[in-house]
């Protein structure tokens, strides 16, 4: 679901649906945040909702991944269901490159969006995996927020980010690049390197040309590369 062309967020798929320079994708990320919104337009984006959620989805986490990479070219979003999501070229006459995005424990976060919207105030983790038990995570919701450890936050995403390399492991994507999205803010930045070899080593045979992952932080991004 995209949204009305006559929006100010449906002329920005417009304009994202063309190649842009990525100086220009960002100032344009830059103005629709920071330009007016409807209270419903900002909870659907919390809540990875309605039209909202490609935005959120594979818009965001592209502007995050480039801008921590530090990247040149130009960007451009096919907003639909083929594949991939987005593509990337350094000019307007070099080959482009295919980039699919995918989110790690989706569910989580869209309750966790949602939880921000009826409170107002929302929890970073709720340590559980996405295939868990509706009851399981409406207990957790439930209860206060409470403390996590590194090792359990640590197991928990990055099973969910192996969850995500399981589900695109599909010889369509061969030459492409994946970026995967996960709630990389849940830790200190130096924490994740005790499990990149291991992610390393569950992406080595899919068919992507690379495999980045990228936090889903609005502030200072913050990535590794797994392939």
């Amino acid at each position: 679901m995209l949204a009305n062309a006559e929006t100010t967020l449906g002329r920005l798929y417009a304009r994202l649906s063309g190649w842009m320079s990525l100086a220009e994708f960002e100032q344009a990320l830059a103005e629709y945040f920071n330009g007016p919104r409807t209270k419903a337009e900002i909870a659907d984006y919390r809540a990875k909702r309605g039209a909202t959620k490609k935005l959120r989805d594979e818009v965001v986490p592209v502007l995050h991944h480039t801008k921590f990479v530090k990247a040149r070219g130009e960007v451009r979003f096919d907003l639909n269901s083929e594949v991939p999501d987005c593509w990337l070229r350094n000019n307007p006459t070099a080959a482009p490159q295919g980039l699919e995005i995918t989110v790690a424990q989706p569910r989580e976060q869209h309750l966790l969006g949602q939880e921000m919207n009826e409170k107002g105030i929302g929890r970073g983790h709720l340590g559980l995996p996405d295939d868990a038990p509706a009851k399981a995570f409406k207990e957790r919701l439930a209860r206060p927020r409470v403390m996590y450890s590194s090792e359990g936050a640590l197991k928990v995403i990055g099973n969910g980010i192996k969850a995500c390399l399981q589900k695109k492991s599909d010889p369509k994507y061969a030459g492409h690049d994946l970026l995967i999205e996960a709630p990389l803010q849940s830790l200190p930045k130096e924490r994740w390197s005790l499990i990149e070899d291991e992610l390393r080593s569950a992406a080595s045979g899919m068919p992507f040309r690379e495999i980045h992952v990228i936090g889903n932080q609005a502030s200072e991004s913050f990535g590794f590369r797994i392939k």
